[in-house]
């Protein structure tokens, strides 16, 4: 049984179900024009033999605005209870483009994002980061140190824990290898931005991968490995670019999910309810709204009368002034003539960052609930 798919989709379909045994396929949207399909297997299979994943792939060449990825319901039923946010993202009713009839869908079919699941999954993300976070700690305590090879290896236990940890929720899966080299092929048709943090058609980089996956084996079995601090400052310099690059991702994800309806009406009232007739029944709904309605800004828990939204501010027209300072100067630094520094080896990127800490700022459901008071309020006046 297909549900609300497309063409392209539904050939895709129907050649996967003569391969496989199919519980689930859903689509999400990755970008401009590219989608992804998680299609769900029956039973417990971990793994296609190579003779199928050949001839699924063959399947995909055709459609190249179409990426797949390929999981058992056992793995996925347990990743989704655990809140991988790839299944979290992507496993919502709205996105489901086939259902098997006989398929047990337990967790599945009519799966909705609740707000416990977002708290769950920010929380998972902050204690990676702070784990991941030790480990260039140590990178720049053994640099100081002038210990270049223990350097080394605090410089690849970062990168690729953070690459494994970008595979779980951009790909469903990670990559179980300490070759940086294998985790940048693995995750680059899905995050292209991981995928060329280093640039395997440069010999040089190809070198400096070379060295950091040696850096793995020989600084834990051997005595024999050298690198040198230019080298060094080159792998930092690139590794200073993956954070901020998987936390846009993530929280890109996590945004999406914010955003996906339920199955369960609104609580709130809709353009589409009968319009109020009074200015009782205006008063009535504002002061129905609670604490989950105003979801932006957190009450500071040291002072009064404060709120936070990652920095401290005095409410909603504080945070507006705020926006507007941060744009203001990404728009001074856009015009102004810079070249990189070691302190600042990437100022574009900078720039980007600060942007997406503004998006992350807006509050865009208090918008909403804004345009719901204003239709509110001026309504019963146009009709009186």
């Amino acid at each position: 049984m297909a549900v609300e798919a497309n063409k392209p989709e539904i050939n895709i379909i129907n050649r996967l179900n003569l391969l496989l045994e199919v519980a689930f396929i859903y689509k999400s949207h990755i970008e401009s024009n590219r989608f992804i399909l998680i299609v769900i297997l029956k039973g417990n299979c971990s793994s296609l033999t190579q003779d199928l994943s050949a001839m699924v792939a063959k399947i995909f060449e055709e459609q190249t605005k179409f990426l797949y990825r390929i999981v058992s319901f056992e793995y996925a039923e347990r990743q989704l209870k655990e809140a991988n946010l790839f299944f979290v993202h992507g496993c919502t009713w709205d996105k489901l483009v086939f259902k098997d009839t006989l398929a047990d869908s337990d967790c599945f079919g009519e799966y909705y994002v609740t707000e416990k699941t977002v708290s769950q999954i920010q929380t998972g993300f902050n204690k990676e980061l702070e784990k991941i976070k030790a480990f260039w700690d140590g990178a720049t305590f053994f640099i100081e140190k002038n210990n270049l090879s223990h350097a080394a290896y605090m410089l690849h236990q970062y990168l690729e824990l953070w690459f494994r940890y970008a595979a779980l929720f951009i790909m469903g899966k990670e990559r179980k290898s300490h070759s940086i080299k294998e985790q940048q092929t693995y995750i680059k048709s899905f995050a292209p931005q991981l995928g060329s943090l280093f640039n395997i058609k440069i010999e040089e980089e190809q070198f400096l991968l070379k060295l950091l996956d040696n850096a793995y084996i020989c600084t834990r079995y051997e005595n024999n490995y050298h690198i040198t601090i230019e080298q060094i400052n080159s792998i930092l310099n690139r590794a200073a670019c993956i954070e901020p690059i998987v936390t846009s991702l993530f929280k890109g994800k996590l945004r999406s999910c914010t955003k996906q309806p339920t199955h369960q009406k609104s609580k709130g009232i809709s353009h589409e309810d009968p319009v109020l007739k009074n200015e009782s029944d205006l008063s009535k709904f504002i002061k129905s709204l609670s604490e989950k309605d105003f979801s932006t800004l957190k009450p500071y828990p040291f002072k009064k009368d404060l709120y936070t939204v990652g920095i401290v501010t005095e409410g909603y027209l504080d945070l507006s002034f705020m926006i507007s300072n941060l744009l203001k100067v990404c728009i001074l630094a856009m015009e102004v003539e810079y070249f990189p520094t070691r302190s600042i080896p990437e100022p574009e990127h900078n720039i980007k960052e600060v942007l997406g800490y503004i998006v992350d700022m807006i509050p865009h459901n208090e918008m909403e609930l804004l345009d719901t008071i204003r239709d509110l309020a001026l309504k019963p006046k146009r009709n009186g």
